[in-house]
């Protein structure tokens, strides 16, 4: 009865985990296979862990609470490892934004309808990752949490504050660094437009500048994908360091 017990409370977290989890949160999945998934990964990571919490001793409120709360470990988790591609999304933005195609939209695989470079970004972020293997490096590092989070444990700190709004202002500054080519050139077309329309008043610069923003965008944006793909693969490598990290800040360690 432990060891259900133990396994049910594994799934919880595990189930909750895949939920935010990259590729596998998208609706394109179907919910059983992510069930069978939990389940799976439970199956793996359960056997491994002390049997020591007795859950059948609990009273109902008490074991509701504990369910509650591996769910919301597991989702925590998750979005840790989805802040990376929160990230990718939004410098998409600022390139659509610099290079004028705002109004261009196309369907990532996680079912999200976004501008046209963010979806190239987010298409290029899912290759990498698959790449790169680090679905499986990231269940590996999953099964690491419990290490240093054991079921039952886990709370909120000042730390884990602090660490959390740290990475939520990455997102920022990793987006700001993705698309730093395309502002940077859409700044120095901004600046010759407007020396070109003091130069030229008969020219009709607001209009001229938006075939050549994009034109001139979509060029850089084709020579620093390699750059782009270097610091995205970068970035993702730290998801599973990440994920443990916040698992000692959420045990108090």
């Amino acid at each position: 009865m432990i060891a259900f017990f133990t396994w049910f409370l594994v799934f919880m977290r595990a189930g909750a985990f895949l939920v935010t989890f990259p590729l596998f949160s998208s609706p394109n999945i179907p919910v059983r296979l992510r069930v069978a998934l939990a389940a799976f990964l439970s199956l793996m990571v359960a056997p491994g862990l002390d049997n020591s919490l007795d859950v059948s001793s609990m009273g109902l409120l008490p074991l509701i609470l504990l369910i509650f709360k591996e769910i919301t470990l597991g989702l925590f988790l998750g979005l840790i490892c989805r802040i990376y591609f929160y990230a990718v999304q939004l410098a998409g933005n600022f390139i659509s934004t610099d290079i004028g195609l705002q109004t261009a939209t196309l369907i990532t695989p996680d079912g999200a309808e976004v501008d046209v470079p963010a979806a190239v970004l987010n298409l290029l972020a899912t290759m990498l990752f698959l790449s790169l293997d680090m679905h499986h490096v990231l269940i590996s590092a999953f099964q690491q949490t419990y290490s240093v989070l054991p079921i039952g444990s886990g709370g909120l700190s000042i730390a884990l504050y602090d660490d959390f709004i740290y990475r939520v202002g990455r997102i920022f500054l990793l987006a700001v660094q993705i698309a730093a080519p395309l502002m940077a050139v859409s700044f120095l077309l901004g600046v010759v437009m407007m020396m070109m329309g003091r130069a030229v008043p008969q020219m009709n610069i607001f209009f001229e500048s938006f075939t050549i923003k994009l034109l001139a965008g979509l060029i850089v944006f084709g020579f620093s994908l390699n750059l782009m793909a270097q610091l995205i693969s970068d970035n993702l490598k730290k998801v599973p360091q990440d994920i443990i990290e916040v698992s000692r800040l959420l045990g108090g360690q």
